[in-house]
């Protein structure tokens, strides 16, 4: 008897031992893989959820729902994303909600027939909660935490023209110019930069409107490897550069992407840090304050 019991307890713990180790392939998949695919914010919450929901599915069909199991898978994707999100974007928070939900309702799939009901409503409501949380909140909360709007005087600035043709070096009395502070080394900025090129096209009768891409000796940055850049990705923005960062620090910015808008006066209406495609209104958004201005 006591063999028998010591027998289950020694595979209790390798099952345990083997939901941590899935755990972190899973973590590993969604921060690694997942996030090399996309960086929308979005299909980060969607992967880790599917993965916890069909891995707890299988931690509760073999340990015949056992929660220190499914804990135990759920806590390396859950560490992984304190660490290297929810500080820079705490609003993300529901992320970890959600996660813990899935998981839950897969420890319990393979219930029996008297709990399907439970289940079946457990799945409808994490499925409607997961699509307004991707469809509305995510989206919201990064349009609130990235746009700051103002109106205070620009400081003074000249940027060094890097493109050929016209390049606005500094803000011109009767224009508005938007700035886009760039780093060749950036995936968010080379995510955003189509999203810029396409309002500048969409704008294109509006010869008040100017936009400027930006680098910086950040990441390595210099004038020719940012014209190398241009003619290799066949950008048709003007590119400026920003010697020693003096215009992006003056700007209160310190990440990169990094918008400014100045109005026609010369005060700035809009800066903004970082970019991420679960933002789906930035460039309506932005369109319209050009507009409005």
């Amino acid at each position: 008897m006591n063999l028998t019991s010591t027998n289950g307890r020694r595979a209790s713990w390798k099952l345990r031992a083997g939901s941590l180790g899935l755990g972190v392939l899973a973590g590993l998949l969604v921060f690694g893989v997942g996030l090399a695919v996309s960086e929308d914010l979005r299909l980060l919450y969607v992967s880790g959820a599917i993965l916890l929901f069909c891995g707890a599915t299988w931690v509760g069909a073999k340990s015949g729902r056992d929660w220190l199991s499914a804990l135990l898978f759920y806590v390396p994707l859950a560490g992984l994303f304190c660490f290297f999100v929810l500080g820079q974007l705490p609003f993300l928070w529901p992320n970890l909600l959600f996660w813990a939900l899935a998981a839950a309702l897969g420890l319990f799939l393979l219930g029996t027939r008297q709990e399907r009901g439970a289940r079946v409503s457990g799945v409808v409501i994490l499925l409607a909660i997961s699509t307004w949380y991707c469809m509305s909140y995510i989206p919201d909360q990064m349009k609130r935490a990235t746009n700051h709007f103002s109106d205070g005087a620009a400081p003074a600035f000249v940027f060094q023209a890097v493109s050929e043709g016209s390049v606005p070096t500094t803000a011109t009395p009767g224009k508005i110019l938007v700035i886009d502070f760039f780093g060749t080394w950036c995936p968010p900025c080379l995510a955003e930069l189509p999203e810029i090129a396409l309002m500048r096209s969409s704008l294109q009768d509006r010869r008040d409107i100017e936009f400027v891409i930006v680098a910086t000796n950040a990441g390595g940055d210099t004038p020719e490897r940012l014209r190398s850049f241009g003619r290799l990705r066949h950008v048709t923005l003007p590119l400026a550069f920003d010697p020693a960062g003096k215009a992006h620090t003056a700007f209160g910015l310190t990440g990169y992407p990094g918008i400014v808008v100045i109005d026609r006066t010369g005060r700035v209406r809009l800066t903004r840090q970082g970019y991420n495609s679960s933002e789906t209104s930035f460039r309506t958004d932005l369109t319209q304050l050009l507009q409005s201005l």
